[in-house]
C-alpha cells in the first residue's frame, strides 16, 4: 500500500475516535462514569495504536484498528439509539439501564440468538472483535451455558469457513485477507509440527484464530482433525470467557468493579507486551516444538554433502593441475643405495 493510503486511513481511524469521543460526551451524559471511561478508553487507544502502527509499519495491524474501531461506533451508535427509543436515559442508574438493555435485546427471542450466533461467524472470517466484546454480551443476556453454546456454534462454523477458504480457493485467497507476512509465516510454523503447534496457538490468546484456521486448510492437516480441535478446544475458551463475564463470578457492582478495573489494565498490559514482543514469543515457541531428538544432528550433518564455493572449487581446481604438470616435469629423484 502506498503512503497516501497508509495516511488515508490513519486518518480515518482519527476521525472515528473524535467521533466517539464527541458522541460519549454529549449523548451518554446519563451513563455513568464507568460506561463513559470504557467508551473513552477505546478512542484513546484507538487514536495510540494506530500512530504507534502507522510510524512502525505495521499495516495489517493499522486495518484491524479500522475495523475494531468501525464496530466500536456502530456499537456506540446502537447505545445511543436504543438509549432513545427504550427510554433507558429515564433509569437512575447504570445497574438498571443495563437490565433495560437486555429486556430489549432478550425479548427478541430467537432472533436475537441467531443475530448473536451470526456475528461470532462474521469476527471469526471478517472481524477481528476481541474475545470480551463477542462473549460476554451474551452471557449478560441468556446466562453463561446458553452463551457459551450459543458462541461457540458460530465459532466452529465460522472456523469451518476459514478453513475451507484456504484450502479451496487457496493462498492468493488468504494473502489478500490474512496479509501475505502473515500467511508466509504461519505456513512455515505448521509446515515444522504442524498439528501439536496449532492446538497450542488455538489455546493461548496471542494468535489470530481467524488466521490460523485460513492457514490450515493450506497446509496439509486434515478436516477431521481440525474440526475435533475447534469442537474441544474452542467451546472450553468460550465458556471461561462466557462464565466470567456472566457476573456471578466476579460481581460489575461493588469490590467487583475494582477487579474488573484491575482485569481491563492487565488485559491493557499484556496486548501492548504481545504486541512488542509476539515475534520472540512466536520463535520461542516454534524453538520448543520443533527442537530435534537426539542423534538426529549429527546424522543431518553426515548425510550432508560439503559443497565448496566456486571460487574455492576452481582454484582447487587449478592447483591440482599445475601440481601434475610440475610432477611431470621434474625428473624423479636419484636414490643411493649404500652397498
Amino acid at each position: 500500500m502506498s503512503v497516501k493510503g497508509k495516511i488515508a486511513i490513519l486518518t480515518v481511524n482519527i476521525l472515528i475516535c473524535i467521533a466517539s469521543i464527541l458522541l460519549t460526551y454529549f449523548f451518554m451524559s446519563s451513563w455513568g462514569v464507568i460506561i463513559r471511561a470504557a467508551f473513552y478508553a477505546v478512542s484513546g487507544v484507538g487514536i495510540v495504536v494506530s500512530l504507534i502502527t502507522f510510524f512502525w509499519n505495521k499495516l495489517a495491524i493499522l486495518k484491524s484498528a479500522f475495523v475494531l474501531l468501525i464496530v466500536a461506533i456502530i456499537v456506540l451508535v446502537a447505545f445511543v439509539v436504543i438509549s432513545e427509543v427504550g427510554h433507558l436515559n429515564d433509569y437512575e442508574n447504570d445497574e438498571d439501564k443495563i437490565n433495560g438493555l437486555v429486556k430489549i435485546i432478550s425479548d427478541t427471542g430467537a432472533w436475537g440468538m441467531a443475530v448473536y450466533v451470526l456475528i461470532q461467524i462474521l469476527q471469526v472470517v471478517i472481524l477481528p472483535l476481541p474475545a470480551v466484546v463477542c462473549y460476554v454480551p451474551g452471557s449478560i443476556i441468556w446466562g453463561a451455558p446458553m452463551a457459551t453454546f450459543l458462541a461457540s456454534i458460530g465459532v466452529v462454523i465460522g472456523s469451518t469457513i476459514a478453513y475451507f477458504i484456504g484450502r479451496i480457493w487457496g493462498k492468493k485467497a488468504v494473502i489478500w485477507i490474512a496479509g501475505k507476512e502473515a500467511t508466509e509465516k504461519y505456513s512455515a510454523y505448521f509446515g515444522k509440527r504442524g498439528k501439536g503447534i496449532f492446538v497450542i496457538m488455538q489455546i493461548l490468546p496471542f494468535f489470530p484464530d481467524d488466521i490460523l484456521c485460513m492457514v490450515a486448510g493450506l497446509t496439509s492437516m486434515n478436516f477431521v482433525f481440525f474440526i475435533v480441535v475447534m469442537c474441544f478446544v474452542r467451546p472450553a475458551i468460550i465458556s471461561v470467557y462466557c462464565f466470567l463475564g456472566s457476573g456471578d463470578i466476579i460481581p460489575f457492582s461493588g469490590w467487583g468493579i475494582y477487579v474488573w478495573v484491575a482485569i481491563f489494565v492487565v488485559c491493557i498490559v499484556l496486548a501492548i507486551l504481545s504486541f512488542k514482543y509476539q515475534d520472540k514469543f512466536e520463535s520461542w515457541l516454534i524453538s520448543k516444538f520443533t527442537r530435534k531428538k537426539k542423534g538426529e544432528s549429527q546424522t543431518a550433518i553426515q548425510s550432508q554433502e560439503i559443497e565448496l564455493p566456486p571460487t574455492y572449487a576452481a582454484n582447487n581446481d587449478i592447483s591440482e593441475q599445475k601440481a601434475d604438470e610440475t610432477a611431470e616435469q621434474e625428473p624423479p629423484p636419484q636414490i643411493n643405495l649404500k652397498e
